[in-house]
């Protein structure tokens, strides 16, 4: 019995070694050195803020939380950002743009279901959440949360 208890003991935490092991590291996600030099060509408007937050309700929140935080995935070993960490808001907004066009893994790219001029919202709605919640200049952000 002690000999099978032992011989099951070492199937297990031989398995479990594996699946530790194999656990995948997700590699940086960097957009290419060209997205530096792209700058928005919108001006911010009163509406830009409002608009772009109906857009993140209804694409983002999910994963990203309605602060930018960001939830762990179940279904997926892919990170989501928080977007008040400091690597996060170093990114220029041409490399924010062509993330959220392109997408990567389980975030769906964007090139074509938006516009140009909805992407741009984006970025600088989600340059808005980086910010403090009491620095924010969203008129419609979500208090308490």
């Amino acid at each position: 019995m002690a000999r099978v208890f032992s011989l099951l003991l070492v199937i297990v935490l031989g398995l479990g070694l594996i699946s530790s092991t194999n656990k995948k590291v997700q590699e940086p996600w960097t957009a290419p050195g060209w997205t530096d030099s792209l700058y928005n060509p919108y001006n911010l408007e009163p509406l830009t803020l409002p608009q772009a937050q109906e857009i993140y309700n209804l694409k983002c929140i999910k994963c990203h939380g309605t602060q930018g935080q960001g939830y762990p995935l179940e279904h997926t070993d892919q990170e989501v950002p928080n977007f008040k960490q400091d690597w996060f808001k170093a990114q220029s907004d041409g490399a924010i743009y062509w993330k959220i066009r392109e997408g990567r893994g389980v975030m769906p790219g964007s090139k074509s279901t938006l516009s140009d001029e909805q992407l741009w919202q984006l970025v600088e709605y989600v340059r808005d959440l980086s910010k403090p919640f009491d620095q924010q200049k969203n008129p419609f952000k979500v208090v308490g949360e």
